[in-house]
């Protein structure tokens, strides 16, 4: 996925005081997406960064699934009085992680409540640029939610499709078609087949989001941060618009 115009990066993912209500229910709609093989020694920076002295009061994190630098990731975190919880229902922050299908250059981006934002802060440019030119590429994406979004082992059988934060209707993923998406940036194709929806082209530098596996289980998504592209397989009960 390219980085120019969005501070070249990918989760995806807005940050900083123009962009942040930081009431509870608005937080739950943050979601930042980090790649790199040391997530540990990116979280707090990033995490001050969007929040700083405007921190909730809860701090409690929590994992979804094993992540290959858990152990560090609980260190750093607790060093920073964040409390570890078992269950998502009690956490503030809950992580996940994948691995994306080949190694990508490290970034990070963030969603507020579906929409991929642009990200112009003069701290996080040189994160970003201190990142690139420290870290090898990486395959482990991580994923810190701060929407309390519950797991799911359901295939979908629809998938919403956002563009620059508006939902422009559903896929249906028990046929096989392929479809192109025009944005102000560039195109996003995608191609449903075997009930799961991937990328096959995109008009972005780096094609991280050809490198994201497809997505086929409730909740899951693939970001195409340069061209403001979401795509999120919704529950079985979700009735809206069928994208012809």
């Amino acid at each position: 996925m390219d980085r120019r115009g969005f501070c070249k990066t990918f989760f995806l993912l807005p940050f900083l005081a123009p962009y942040l209500n930081v009431s509870g229910q608005t937080k739950r709609g943050f979601e930042l997406q980090l790649i790199s093989s040391s997530p540990h020694k990116l979280i707090i920076p990033l995490l001050e960064e969007f929040w700083g002295p405007m921190l909730f009061s809860g701090k409690n994190f929590t994992f979804l699934n094993s992540h290959p630098q858990e152990k560090e990731l609980k260190r750093v975190l607790s060093q920073n009085n964040w409390n570890h919880v078992f269950y998502p229902s009690q956490a503030d922050l809950v992580f996940s992680f994948l691995h994306l299908l080949k190694p990508v250059p490290p970034s990070f981006t963030l969603l507020k409540n579906d929409k991929v934002r642009d990200i112009r802060s003069k701290n996080l440019l040189s994160l970003w640029k201190e990142i690139s030119t420290t870290q090898q590429p990486s395959s482990l994406l991580t994923v810190a939610s701060f929407n309390k979004r519950r797991p799911h082992s359901n295939k979908g059988e629809l998938a919403s499709v956002y563009i620059d934060g508006k939902k422009i209707g559903l896929l249906p993923l028990k046929k096989s078609y392929s479809k192109i998406f025009r944005t102000h940036r560039g195109t996003v194709e995608m191609v449903i087949d075997n009930e799961r929806a991937r990328v096959v082209n995109s008009s972005c530098r780096h094609k991280i989001c050809l490198h994201t596996p497809p997505a086929a289980i409730e909740g899951e998504r693939i970001i195409c941060a340069p061209n403001h592209f979401l795509l999120e397989i919704e529950p079985h009960h979700l009735v809206d618009t069928i994208i012809g």
